[in-house]
């Protein structure tokens, strides 16, 4: 229902969204901080990104082959949209580099409510190396520190993705979307029951 809702009003009243948007991120703004607690939430190799990082995002994106966009499209990935989402404080980007390139790209979209949505993205030729993991078992540290919750939305068919999630946490299925998408929650890697 809420989900139906945040849809609606983003599509048919983009003034009234952009509203809930700000003070949204006014309100996370205020439980985040500065950022110095979630500075040690980052393993080695990941960091926050930053406003000076917006230029570097968007070259990461344009990197990347048309199909890594299949099952990932938050939010626009040129440098303006980027800078926006970088300055907005009820976002959490962060980064893993390696030999001062960008080679992973994550955020958590962070909601008055304690929830927190993860999005990641892998350079192309760095998958499959536990990139992904490392910046689930990031994300999973910094909302433990917010005491907050973690979810995803993942495609069925984006395996590499979900096993991604299930290497770094324990993974529950909320529910079932359209299009072949499920919605999970992610927990701290050994607190579910067998």
């Amino acid at each position: 229902m809420l989900y139906e809702l945040a849809h609606w009003l983003q599509n048919k009243c983009p003034w009234m969204w952009e509203a809930v948007e700000e003070l949204n991120a006014a309100v996370c703004g205020l439980k985040i901080g500065d950022g110095r607690r979630l500075q040690k939430c980052m393993s080695v190799g990941v960091r926050l990104a930053d406003i000076n990082d917006a230029g570097r995002l968007a070259d990461f994106f344009a990197r990347q082959p048309e199909d890594s966009y299949k099952w990932f499209r938050p939010h626009g990935f040129d440098e303006a949209t980027l800078r926006k989402l970088l300055r907005r404080k009820s976002y959490i980007v962060y980064v893993m580099e390696e030999d001062d390139e960008i080679i992973g790209y994550a955020f958590l979209r962070c909601f008055v409510n304690g929830k927190c949505f993860l999005g990641k993205m892998v350079d192309v030729n760095h998958q499959g190396k536990g990139v992904c993991t490392k910046l689930c078992a990031v994300g999973m540290n910094v909302v433990e520190t917010l005491g907050w919750r973690m979810f995803e939305s993942i495609n069925k068919e984006n395996i590499g993705s979900m096993k991604a999630s299930q290497k770094a946490c324990d993974v529950i299925v909320v529910e079932e979307l359209e299009d072949g998408d499920v919605l999970i929650e992610d927990r701290p890697k050994g607190t579910l029951k067998p």
